[in-house]
């Protein structure tokens, strides 16, 4: 009995310890790696914090580089590394979704530029582009786009109900605006 306790203690060990080995990050911590810089991004406990917010940090080997914090009243759901406007300087996308406890949804911009971000939320949907909108977006970054895509609304007998179509977007971070994917 105790070489198979020895044997499972040096099993956990080698998996807890072993180099190279791929640790999930938590669901609210995101890790990148870019031009030997390692880039994370970890959000508050928002049981504890008045504040729902969250923080990206670029560090090399030796010390923390940048770090901007970033206080919204909303849920982090994903984050990216990306270049969206392909200029060979990365950038890091953040979706939340939850907006002031309502369903709406957003995404920010932190692009890197050799020692700081610049930071920027993606621009809100033009009047055409809201019709039928009440929240629920969904941000993915596909071929190295940002899109976005919430269930339309209708209005049935004085209340909005899914009318089961979707919108979809497609961001155009240097014109700083949404467009559909066909155009």
């Amino acid at each position: 009995m105790e070489q198979n306790n020895s044997i499972y203690t040096v099993l956990i060990l080698v998996v807890t310890l072993a180099p190279g080995i791929s640790r999930a990050q938590g669901p609210s911590s995101w890790q990148f790696e870019a031009d030997k810089l390692v880039i994370s991004v970890t959000t508050s406990d928002a049981e504890y914090e008045d504040t729902r917010s969250y923080q990206v940090a670029v560090a090399n080997d030796i010390r923390t580089l940048s770090r901007v914090d970033v206080n919204r009243d909303g849920v982090v759901t994903n984050a990216w590394l990306t270049d969206l406007d392909n200029d060979d300087a990365f950038e890091i996308v953040v979706s939340v979704s939850q907006l002031g406890g309502g369903n709406i949804g957003a995404a920010d911009i932190h692009e890197w530029n050799g020692f700081r971000f610049d930071s920027s939320r993606v621009a809100r949907l033009s009047g055409a582009q809201e019709i039928g909108y009440q929240g629920y977006d969904q941000f993915e970054i596909v071929n190295g786009r940002l899109t976005r895509s919430f269930p339309r609304f209708e209005d049935k007998d004085g209340s909005r109900t899914p009318s089961g179509q979707m919108s979809n977007f497609e961001y155009r971070f240097k014109e700083q605006r949404w467009v559909a994917p066909d155009q």
